[in-house]
């Protein structure tokens, strides 16, 4: 029997696994494999405070970190090969309107939410290995954040961008399946060929526990 207007507040810890991808819009797939972010996991927590009087309505926030890699290979005509592995640390604050609908004496629940993810970088780096002519195995690291270390074009610490999703609880536990879209850029990557800018897109499936 559906509860129509829950009001009890909720507070949850959780870790998720994260699906990622940065939008080159010029840089293109040649971003993609030299900047490759494609997956990773997060552990928060996120609280609830009831906003308004005769509705089920929420506001959440929270904080968690957040770690995304990718690695790619890449062979060309001058090169046996060449590989290239991204990481990024980052901290993430999600302020969201919900809309929990409970049923069963509040023992099963829907809550859709929207509202931003404040995403702050806190360390990056990109490996390269490669093998040259000769047999020689070289690497070399570049911090993603070090302007003077990254001749390309250093990336941003700061980001923004739109939180939207859906969370199933049961009792105390909750799956919850939600997507982050960047609207202010990752990177500016500029060389002779390219002056791009990407955005990160992170979609995250979690597993969460309430008390």
């Amino acid at each position: 029997m559906i509860k129509q207007m829950p009001t009890n507040n909720y507070y949850r810890a959780y870790v998720g696994y994260n699906s990622a991808h940065v939008n080159w819009k010029d840089y293109g797939p040649w971003g993609e494999v030299v900047y490759p972010i494609k997956s990773g996991f997060t552990l928060g927590y996120l609280e609830s405070r009831h906003v308004l009087k005769g509705l089920p309505l929420f506001v959440e926030y929270g904080a968690n970190i957040q770690y995304l890699s990718g690695k790619e290979e890449l062979r060309e005509i001058d090169l046996i090969g060449h590989s290239y592995k991204t990481n990024i640390f980052s901290l993430n604050i999600p302020v969201n309107a919900a809309f929990r609908l409970s049923f069963e004496n509040d023992t099963i629940a829907v809550t859709p939410f929207a509202g931003l993810n404040f995403r702050y970088n806190l360390a990056g780096n990109r490996a390269d290995e490669y093998v040259n002519l000769s047999g020689k195995v070289e690497t070399a690291t570049t911090k993603l954040f070090d302007k003077s270390t990254n001749e390309n074009g250093a990336f941003n610490r700061f980001q923004m961008g739109v939180n939207m999703g859906v969370a199933f609880s049961y009792k105390v536990y909750t799956l919850s399946v939600s997507r982050v879209a960047d609207f202010l850029k990752l990177a500016n990557i500029h060389n002779v060929a390219f002056d791009d800018k990407g955005r990160l897109g992170v979609t995250t499936i979690s597993f969460g526990y309430a008390f």
